[in-house]
């Protein structure tokens, strides 16, 4: 493995719990090579955590895959290898019928209330009439033995023999949006429906993530295939600008997040 500078790496990172997943992440490299480990399996890295690890992997001479390298998951892992494996042996897959009013927020809720980290479960999605949660062996078959729960009824779970990971899933909703400048404060405005004045108390109080990472910078200037979350509102991407009208105002193409 190429050398590379734990702490320069460490130090390059603001933000605390971010610094503390790369500092595991980088441990288990470190213990892989000194070890001669056959297989090093990372934990669900976030966006945010993914883009400082994409910057380590170019000092890896080790074989990798990425395991949810599709644009559509946002939460991916990492195995390392010398040999073969199965990806089963690693990554499990539950999935249960859906159920009128559940959404993500209601499943991620039944599964940390059983005391499991979230850095052990992936993505959770909606594809046609089903719910997926991928999970890291064994989390998997905990949560098919002790059952996950929603407004008082047990979901009726299977544990899929082979791992289903679907491809183009994500929906979106197309929306048009007019902001008077690029700047963020001005589409928190309009995304949230609210006022100037509000938009800004919600960045300040730290409501609102940009590209997945926290911002407090009302003059922060907003790109195309920015993603913006603002806390109760959802998640929307920055298509495209438009062009501008009479006003000399922006218009702004943005896909809202539907699951």
């Amino acid at each position: 493995m190429k050398s590379f500078d734990k702490l320069k790496i460490l130090d390059n990172i603001n933000n605390i719990e971010v610094k503390k997943t790369i500092n595991k992440f980088l441990d288990g490299l470190v213990s892989m090579e000194k070890n001669y480990k056959d297989i090093f399996v990372s934990n669900f890295f976030t966006p945010l955590e993914f883009k400082y690890v994409e910057r380590i992997l170019a000092n890896i001479d080790l074989d990798f895959d990425i395991i949810f390298s599709d644009d559509d998951y946002e939460r991916k892992f990492l195995i390392f290898y010398r040999d073969n494996y199965s990806l089963s042996e690693y990554l499990e897959t539950l999935r249960f019928k859906d159920i009128s009013g559940i959404e993500h927020r209601n499943i991620l809720g039944s599964i940390t209330h059983l005391g499991i980290n979230r850095e052990k479960v992936g993505e959770i999605i909606k594809v046609d009439d089903y719910w997926y949660v991928y999970c890291l062996k064994p989390i998997g078959t905990f949560l098919f033995s002790n059952g996950l729960r929603f407004a008082g009824q047990d979901l009726k779970l299977e544990m899929l023999n082979e791992n289903f990971i679907p491809s183009n899933f994500r929906k979106y909703e197309d929306e048009r949006i007019i902001v008077s400048s690029l700047r963020l404060d001005c589409f928190v405005k309009e995304l949230a429906r609210t006022s100037r004045e509000i938009a800004q108390k919600f960045i300040k109080s730290g409501n609102v993530n940009l590209n997945y990472d926290e911002c407090k910078d009302f003059d922060k200037k907003i790109n195309d295939n920015d993603i913006i979350s603002i806390r109760k509102e959802g998640k929307f991407k920055v298509d495209s600008l438009g062009g501008l009208t009479k006003k000399n105002k922006y218009v702004v193409n943005i896909k809202r997040y539907s699951i």
